[in-house]
């Protein structure tokens, strides 16, 4: 009885430690990656008029962008499929800033990096299509 105790719990143990490294440890680790994530410039004197799409994604999150371009200049960014929180919407800031200085590789979003980094990768992808 003692011995069958000992198993049960060994295993609701060792249950609850992978629930743990799958839930916190693993994503926090993805999250540092894409927070030190390189974002590439894109030469817009290359690029076409019309709407590029792109999307980056990480975790159980998608980004999805449309990039309107018109006479070599960045005129408008979508987010056309993404996350809908306060973070997510702060992130979004970024996008200000890519038309405001028409490149990419603008700076993220304190205390939304690594939202406003998917964005950024995005918007690379898709203007390097």
């Amino acid at each position: 009885m003692k011995k069958k105790r000992i198993v049960v719990i060994s295993i609701i143990l060792a249950a609850l430690l992978t629930a743990f490294l799958l839930v916190v440890v693993i994503p926090e680790r993805d999250n540092e990656l894409i927070r030190q994530m390189e974002i590439h410039n894109v030469d817009l004197n290359n690029l076409e008029n019309g709407t590029y799409t792109g999307e980056f994604a990480y975790g159980h999150y998608t980004y999805r962008v449309e990039v309107g371009i018109k006479d070599h200049i960045i005129e408008k960014i979508n987010v056309t499929h993404g996350r809908n929180s306060e973070k997510a919407k702060a992130a979004e800031g970024v996008i200000e800033e890519i038309i405001s200085e028409q490149k990419i590789d603008v700076e993220a979003i304190s205390g939304a990096t690594t939202t406003s980094k998917a964005i950024l990768k995005a918007v690379e992808l898709a203007l390097n299509k």
